[in-house]
């Protein structure tokens, strides 16, 4: 897929950043990119050399910064080594408008949103969303306050899937707890105290399935707001699963 002439606006793209990730994402045709953005202080060097080669091949507008205007673009001016670059992501759009687009649809569909709540480590990010691109699922909530931010160790570990999921974008999980339920979605939040198991859930066709912190599991808040409490049995006295894991159990678990 080649690069558009127009850039996107900013919930259809990421900016990336970093030398390795830039190759990466250049040597992979199905991936659109807008533009490619330079510091001035980059010298000639085999990566920046191959950089400037894949960018002339795909025909990839080249932006030149001085530091400090390419920190302010990748938000990370310790690692970008100089380099960010804008990604299409065609999939990413806010959640209430995807609640607008798809409401008149709703009665005639099943729709299962994942909505994540303080989810802060880049690797489970990534598998999460590597889950949910390759699932059924409709989407994945992600609040922009409290969450680990889309960057280069979520593309990595969601291996590229990032462009390819439906990542539905909030303010807070207060907000979007708040559209879901005006929409009429069943909000099942994943605890170990849940009393009902996940096949309880199938009765639900419009459902989002919440997940909490990586140490701490949803906050009070959130599972008061939950219209169920669900639980996956354990055994052998194990207590918890990581919730990356949890989230690939939800997004492949046998229906019906």
């Amino acid at each position: 897929m080649s690069n558009q002439n127009s850039t996107p606006s900013a919930e259809r793209r990421m900016t990336l950043f970093g030398r390795n990730t830039a190759i990466e994402i250049l040597s992979d045709p199905n991936i659109a990119i807008y533009r490619m953005h330079l510091a001035h202080s980059n010298r000639p060097g085999p990566a920046i050399n191959e950089i400037l080669s894949l960018c002339k091949q795909r025909s990839i507008p080249i932006k030149r910064h001085d530091k400090q205007a390419l920190s302010r673009i990748s938000k990370n001016g310790r690692q970008d080594q100089g380099i960010a670059l804008d990604v299409a992501t065609p999939h990413h759009q806010q959640l209430d408008a995807f609640l607008a687009d798809t409401e008149h649809n709703l009665a005639a569909t099943d729709c299962e949103l994942l909505l994540l709540d303080g989810i802060t480590n880049p690797q489970n990010l990534g598998m999460i969303i590597r889950s949910l691109a390759a699932s059924t699922m409709q989407g994945l909530v992600l609040p922009q306050k409290g969450c680990a931010r889309l960057d280069p160790l979520v593309y990595k570990a969601s291996a590229g899937s990032v462009s390819k999921a439906r990542i539905l974008s909030c303010t807070t999980i207060e907000g979007a707890i708040e559209s879901l339920k005006k929409t009429q979605f069943k909000l099942l939040g994943l605890t170990g105290r849940g009393h009902a198991t996940l096949s309880c859930t199938d009765a639900f066709r419009h459902k989002v399935f919440l997940l909490g912190n990586e140490s701490e599991g949803l906050s009070d808040q959130t599972l008061e707001a939950c219209d169920q409490h669900v639980k996956i049995p354990m055994q052998n006295g194990v207590e918890s699963l990581n919730v990356a894991v949890t989230a690939g159990i939800i997004a492949f678990r046998t229906r019906g």
